[in-house]
């Protein structure tokens, strides 16, 4: 399954990337708050440009937490949409930016089972995109969303579902 995820994503990029111009690649680092809920992921993106929009896609693995009653891991996939307020986001780089984005997550839960739980996360983000010496990129964001807990496990506390302040951090290289 993970392989397929790997294959799907890159796939993706790569055919984004044929397309458009630029394309950037990178590391990501998600940190998902809600009630109870506190828990961060590390992720690999691609980010393709078109005009003023963008499309990105990318792999995340969640970083086990001690901070939420229910401790969980697992690899999840997004994909996601932004809009430049700038046209400067082709030519400079730099340039504010909303979008959305769309995470999927199976996560494992510690407990009595080994079940992998699906958990959709849509949400909202805006930020800044900066460029550096005109290939790194670093891109602050925040977002806001609403965890749905599709599969029924037997080990979290039901602190999965609901609201998600989503800070995050992207760097990478433009290519």
């Amino acid at each position: 399954m993970l392989r397929f995820i790997i294959l799907l994503v890159l796939l993706s990029t790569t055919l984004f990337s044929k397309a458009q111009n630029p394309f950037e690649l990178g590391a990501e680092y998600m940190r998902l708050i809600g009630k109870g809920y506190n828990n961060a992921k590390a992720a690999v993106r691609g980010e393709s440009f078109n005009n003023k929009s963008s499309f990105s896609a990318g792999i995340t693995y969640q970083l086990a937490s001690k901070k939420a009653y229910s401790v969980s891991h697992g690899f999840g996939v997004y994909i996601g949409y932004r809009y430049a307020f700038s046209d400067k986001i082709i030519t400079k780089g730099s340039s504010p930016f909303a979008g959305a984005r769309i995470l999927f997550s199976l996560e494992n839960f510690e407990g009595k089972t080994s079940r992998n739980s699906l958990l959709i996360t849509p949400f909202a983000e805006a930020g800044y995109h900066l460029v550096f010496a005109k290939r790194i990129y670093a891109a602050p964001s925040v977002g806001y969303g609403y965890t749905l807990k599709i599969s029924k496990d037997y080990n979290s506390m039901d602190e999965d579902n609901g609201g998600r302040v989503i800070p995050s951090l992207s760097a990478g290289y433009r290519f």
